[in-house]
């Protein structure tokens, strides 16, 4: 087993916070088969590989499940005899914009069965995709906790009419004279080289960038070429037709979807674009008098990275009584806060806390992470707390991404303290394509979700499963299309009205 080594400020005591990440370490890294890399042909190939169907029937019923078998094998043709290949599953019918994700059963000997639960009539189109072998997992797992560097930060300190840039990063030489800018409580670290001359409180602005740089050998990286990357397993699998059967098992949940339902996956389907929980029902097309009656006198406080950025874009698009207020502030992950005094209301975007990825600089004087954003909220009955973090925290040692959960965690039971009444959303993140996947893989978002299953699993909130609904409605980045978005708003909605 890999021996994790997490940083420590106080090497000479555990904190609670150090065993708790541990223990969420511990627990993600028992279900990763690390395995050594020896030659390519001994990896899994998709296309050597197969899928059928269990205990196959000529029609299936709306409502049935359908198993699927899938076996591995490596290049030479020899059956694999471990497991852990990170695969994705979906059903789905086109001409009803229709889709569904797969539960995915690793048996650890190269066999897998795949869940499907059929929630829809007419011919459905089976895919069962290769992302990444397990011997590809097993070397993204072990470089992504072993170095600092995917990317680089700069700082820039402003004395009066003058300024300077330094270095910046979660991993400076400890010998040269640093800045730190520490949350003590959370063991949240950052640090900046201290430039000649200026006073560590004169940082105003911080970007960051993809170095380029790469660990992996060329045996690896081959492992990543396109040819290898989200490979379909061919399948030896007959038209599954799908009819009513008259049995009613297609009728709409009748209970509506509300704060404190569990995190589950899969957890509904898409129909002509339109997601479909399962657990509950979800309200759509939301007319202007509803509209007015839910929003009024909200205060929404919507905290996290890009994905949520697109909510408060698309919430501008539906409230038309909203005024953006200019802040005054430069970069495209600035502040936006809305007022709308028709409704009595106010919707703000605020990006998350360091790490986070911007190119361009980014005024850091107001910058907070999101256990210290919610610590600021009084909450009421009128008060949402929507948040979500993790694409820019993928190319940095997964204990950031854990403490950070842990540590939202203990600010939302805080905020429930003080405010039982406030509603607490939470969005789990995106799939994603890209070409960089030894920093940016859904590989590390998928680790990132056992995550976020274990920390906020008995939390009295309420989820809007991204990495759920974007796999159904198999988004091809991670900021999906307006028609995708409206689902999501439409469920935050059902939460709150």
């Amino acid at each position: 087993m890999m021996n994790l080594k997490i940083p420590m400020e106080n090497p000479k005591k555990t904190s609670e916070i150090q065993r708790e990440v541990e223990e969420i370490l511990n627990q993600i890294e028992s279900m990763i088969t690390k395995v050594d890399l020896l030659h390519k042909d001994k990896t899994t190939c998709a296309e050597k590989s197969k899928a059928t169907i269990l205990n196959p029937k000529a029609s299936y019923c709306v409502g049935d499940n359908l198993a699927v078998q899938v076996e591995m094998f490596d290049y030479l043709g020899n059956r694999k005899t471990y497991g852990g290949d990170y695969l994705r599953a979906r059903i789905s019918t086109k001409e009803h914009n229709a889709g569904a994700s797969g539960r995915i059963e690793d048996f650890h000997n190269g066999t897998y069965h795949v869940h499907f639960t059929l929630y829809w009539e007419g011919k459905i189109d089976l895919s069962i995709l290769l992302i990444h072998p397990s011997e590809a997992v097993s070397v993204l797992w072990k470089i992504r906790n072993s170095w600092y560097g995917n990317i680089d930060y700069s700082g820039k300190f402003t004395y009066q009419n003058k300024q300077t840039e330094a270095k910046c990063g979660f991993d400076l030489n400890k010998s040269l004279e640093l800045c730190e800018y520490n949350d003590q409580r959370d063991e949240e670290y950052f640090y900046c080289m201290k430039p000649p001359s200026y006073e560590c409180d004169m940082l105003t602005e911080t970007k960051s960038w993809f170095t380029g740089r790469s660990k992996l050998t060329k045996l690896e990286a081959s492992l990543f070429d396109k040819s290898s990357l989200r490979v379909e397993i061919p399948k030896d699998i007959e038209n599954v037709i799908v009819t009513s059967c008259n049995n009613n098992s297609d009728r709409k949940n009748s209970q509506r979807c509300r704060i404190g339902m569990k995190l589950e996956y899969p957890s509904g389907h898409f129909m002509n674009n339109v997601w479909i929980p399962h657990a509950c029902s979800m309200k759509t097309n939301h007319n202007l008098e509803e509209l007015n009656t839910c929003m009024a006198g909200k205060v929404i406080y919507i905290l996290g990275d890009s994905t949520l950025r697109l909510w408060m874009i698309y919430l501008k698009s539906i409230l038309n009584e909203m005024t953006i207020l200019n802040l005054y502030e430069s970069g495209w992950a600035q502040k936006i806060w809305g007022i709308d005094l028709k409704r009595n209301m106010r919707i703000s975007w605020k990006r998350h806390g360091n790490p986070f990825i911007s190119s361009s600089y980014q005024s850091c004087r107001e910058d907070r992470t999101i256990p210290r954003e919610i610590d600021f909220i009084g909450g009421h009955n009128k008060t949402v707390v929507v948040l979500n973090i993790g694409c820019h925290f993928r190319p940095f040692p997964v204990h950031h991404y854990i403490k950070r959960l842990i540590n939202i965690r203990r600010a939302v039971v805080r905020l429930f303290r003080r405010s039982p009444e406030t509603k607490v959303i939470i969005k789990a993140e995106n799939i994603m394509a890209s070409d960089n996947h030894e920093i940016k893989s859904d590989f590390h978002g998928l680790v990132h979700y056992f995550a976020f299953q274990l920390i906020f699993k008995d939390l009295n909130v309420g989820f809007v499963n991204g990495w759920d609904m974007t796999t159904a409605f198999d988004a091809k980045n991670a900021h999906p299309p307006p028609e995708y978005i409206q689902n999501e708003i439409d469920l935050f909605m059902t939460y709150i009205c």
